[in-house]
Formats: structure tokens, sequence, C-alpha cells
């Protein structure tokens, strides 16, 4: 729930302010940053958001680097150029229990 919860937060902030929002999805945490201007080719700024991490024992998620474009697109590149579409795994003592999907061209997270 983590994971889902924030990549719908990077997708709402990059629309709501404008900027590009880079996901960093890792085993234990995800990690949001903000582009400090509109138009930058890189986010330089933490999301002041809550955190989104887990210390819960033998919890890890598929690793990802996102970014969410101010239309809302989720994309490969800061520079929007690939879109992106896939699964971030979470793992239970390495197996699968949860997929979460994500759609580059529709910014949709499920």
């Amino acid at each position: 729930d983590e994971v889902v919860s924030a990549l719908r937060t990077a997708q709402k902030s990059a629309v709501a302010k404008r900027r590009l929002v880079c996901a960093t999805v890792g085993s234990t945490a995800v990690t949001l940053r903000v582009a400090a201007q509109a138009g930058a080719a890189g986010c330089d700024t933490d999301l002041d958001m809550a955190s989104y991490k887990t210390d819960a024992s033998g919890v890890a998620a598929s690793s990802h680097s996102l970014f969410f474009q101010p239309n809302g697109t989720i994309t490969l590149d800061a520079a929007g150029t690939q879109q992106a579409s896939g699964n971030v795994a979470i793992r239970l003592d390495s197996r699968t229990v949860r997929s979460i999907a994500f759609e580059g061209s529709t910014g949709h997270v499920q």
C-alpha cells in the first residue's frame, strides 16, 4: 500500500506543481524528488511528503526509476521520451505477493 501511495503522490504532485517528479523504488523504500523549477531536466529537491518505507522483515520491492511528467504521464527518462509501463513486484520472503501496475500513457497506478 505504501508503494501505491507513493507512486500516486508522485503523479498527482507532478501535475499539481507542473514539474517533473522522480520516483526511485528501492527494495524497502520509495524516494520522491521534484524538479526545483518547471522545465528542469532532473529532480534536485526532496518532495516534502510522508516517508514511504518498510522495516518489515522479508518484504522487498522490485527496483524501478520512474519519471512523472507535468502532463501526468510516466516515463523511463527525465526528458519524457520513453513511456513506462510495467509492474512493481512486492515480495515476501522471495515470493511475489502483490504486483502494482503502472501505465505510462495515462499515469494510472493500480
